[in-house]
């Protein structure tokens, strides 16, 4: 029976029988037992930690608790209650309020034939509720007065001769009167608690969201971190690749002049070993008639080769690493990054799905109002700190739109999208060791749920957060013909559509040919006679516009696209990043539930398609295609 209260000393439950309770300043209740065993004076509350000397603290039962107590045992444990009118120890059925007795079955019959207490409301176990007694007590000093009024000044319950005798100079009013007034001022702190209560409970929810937004931001950071840092390892390494390539190749440059060297060396080293090897066949064997007649023979092959330059000792050019920017390097990036600390308002926790970018942004327009408004003294420092705000910016992948004019409108976040490798369809395309989408079935098979079954193929693994400031990312696609393409087929797409419509087959469908979605397609286009780009909305096709590729067999090319997407604008724009110009802008895009990005390749019979995910840092962000997206978006 956990729902009877407890003392909160020593734990035990109080009975209907038991140690009475006392009520603690703290609200919480003691036994009588701990109350009058308490050493040194000191009560502990096991529930709050508060201590109660009961020198100085005067405690009284605890009379809601002793009532509560009533209640639950007549509900719980009815079998416990024995007749308290005649003490017979028979079982009690039944409860009498005037009385304030427990009657049993014979009891209770006789109490309805006594003509002093037929007409008193019994109340059956089963039909008890808790009600408030209004039945006044009668005073323990007049025994035959009821106790109805209430002395202000002795803060105590007295009777009518009472209030004449010693009470007759206190202030005295009714019992009725002030239980009313203590009742006002209970209904008042109910509501002034409820509503404080209500206040916690917001607060509360607020922290929780916080800790939401907490672990996300070390989510979102945490992937930041590590996309940075690869990048800096991709980059070291293909330093170090290229560093490698130099070596090999002048370390056999080298080598090959040197050998060119020696192979001439040692043919004059023989060509001299021959003509000393023939003088001394002369000195040993030839007259001095033959001396004279080889005179000139000998001679002219001797003066040749004295003439002859003398090889110089060749010093070898030594290869030498220079790395007198290795110091520089290595101190930039001890203090490259940080993990900074910030205040979150709640709103910013209710509204933003990211703090990264909005906090980084909110400092920033800070930042620039202070250089706007200090004076000219401060100018140039607060324009080079700007710079440095600007660059950490730029390295995080997010662009001011207008150098000009730090608002969010004109905050260009390029996000770190990745292909889903779970999610790729694998029997039409695959994910290569470079981390390129191909249209090509896998190789390899790895088992797993949820993987694509008609779109050729994958999604994003995580959707479009609302970022409330145009979003951007690009892709590389390498294409090569195979054959001549007919019809309608398609090549590659990139487009946005929502979670549920992720699957479709492109036989039938496409991206961008269903409801809130958008798509940019390359395609052979049966109107123009060639290879097109074409932006489709929601069942419409918006645009198609002519490409310079090629349609024949063996033929190749670069395609570079850049996407934009403003949830605040409602607004998509698709970007032939080669030719430096838009392509198309679709408006009106319905954005009300999180939108995924889409990327598919298509036909392998006819075509190869590597497509590659450009994001982030990694995306070279010109003043040119800042002008463009700015138009595109106004």
């Amino acid at each position: 029976m956990d729902t009877f209260p407890k003392c909160c000393v020593c734990q035990q439950q109080f009975t209907l029988k038991g140690p009475a309770p006392y009520l603690l300043p703290c609200l919480h209740a003691v036994c009588e037992t701990c109350v009058t065993s308490t050493a040194g004076g000191v009560i502990s509350c096991s529930t709050c930690q508060r201590k109660v000397n009961l020198t100085d603290t005067r405690l009284q039962k605890d009379a809601v608790r002793q009532k509560e107590m009533f209640h639950l045992t007549v509900k719980h444990r009815p079998t416990e209650i024995l007749c308290t009118n005649e003490d017979d120890g028979n079982q009690a059925v039944c409860w009498c309020q005037e009385c304030e007795d427990f009657l049993c079955e014979y009891c209770q019959n006789m109490h309805g034939s006594v003509k002093l207490t037929r007409k008193h409301v019994l109340q059956n176990f089963s039909d008890m509720e808790p009600t408030v007694s209004n039945i006044p007590a009668f005073c323990s000093i007049h025994k035959h007065h009821l106790l109805y009024l209430f002395d202000k000044s002795c803060k105590k319950l007295i009777c009518v001769k009472c209030r004449f005798d010693d009470h007759a100079d206190h202030e005295v009013v009714e019992l009725d009167v002030v239980a009313d007034t203590v009742t006002k001022q209970l209904n008042h702190n109910t509501d002034e608690l409820s509503a404080l209560q209500a206040r916690q409970q917001s607060h509360m929810q607020s922290i929780r969201q916080g800790t939401e937004s907490t672990d996300r931001t070390h989510n979102t950071l945490k992937e930041t971190i590590g996309h940075t840092f690869q990048s800096l390892k991709s980059q070291l390494d293909q330093r170090e690749k290229e560093l490698l390539i130099d070596l090999e190749s002048q370390t056999k440059e080298t080598k090959a002049t040197l050998h060119a060297q020696l192979t001439t060396c040692e043919e004059e080293w023989k060509t001299c070993t021959g003509v000393l090897d023939y003088i001394a066949k002369v000195l040993l064997y030839a007259s001095k008639s033959d001396l004279v007649e080889l005179e000139s023979y000998v001679g002219d092959i001797t003066r040749i080769y004295l003439e002859t330059a003398a090889p110089q000792t060749y010093v070898v050019p030594t290869a030498v690493f220079i790395s007198n920017s290795l110091s520089t390097l290595k101190s930039n990036i001890s203090v490259f990054g940080a993990i900074l600390p910030r205040e979150v308002d709640e709103e910013s926790v209710k509204d933003k799905d990211t703090q990264t970018d909005d906090d980084f942004m909110a400092d920033l327009a800070m930042k620039h109002k202070m250089c706007i408004e200090e004076k000219e003294t401060t100018e140039k420092r607060a324009s080079k700190t700007m710079d440095v705000l600007l660059g950490v910016a730029r390295e995080c992948g997010v662009h001011l739109l207008k150098s000009e004019l730090v608002d969010r409108s004109m905050v260009l976040k390029c996000i770190h999208l990745k292909y889903d490798k779970d999610r790729v369809n694998l029997d039409t395309v695959h994910i290569n060791t470079q981390g390129d989408l191909v249209n090509r079935e896998s190789d390899t098979r790895p088992a797993g749920e949820g993987r694509l079954k008609k779109y050729d193929g994958t999604s994003s693994t995580a959707p479009l957060p609302r970022a409330g400031c145009p979003q951007y990312w690009e892709v590389v696609n390498r294409v090569s013909l195979d054959k001549p393409l007919t019809g309608q087929v398609l090549i590659l797409e990139v487009g946005v559509c929502r979670e549920e419509q992720r699957d479709v087959s492109h036989c039938i469908n496409h991206i961008g040919a269903l409801p809130s979605s958008c798509c940019m397609q390359v395609a052979h286009c049966p109107t123009h006679g060639g290879i097109c780009r074409r932006t489709c909305k929601e069942w419409k096709r918006v645009l198609c516009l002519p490409d310079t590729l090629p349609n024949s067999a063996g033929a190749s090319h670069t395609l570079h696209y850049g996407v934009v997407y403003d949830d605040t604008r409602k607004k998509i724009v698709f970007i032939d990043v080669k030719e430096n110009k838009v392509m198309s802008t679709l408006d009106n895009v319905d954005s009300s539930q999180p939108l995924w990005p889409m990327f598919g390749v298509y036909n392998p019979d006819y075509v190869t398609v590597s497509m590659t995910l450009v994001v982030g840092s990694d995306i070279n962000m010109t003043e040119e295609k800042k002008a463009m997206i700015v138009k595109a978006l106004s």
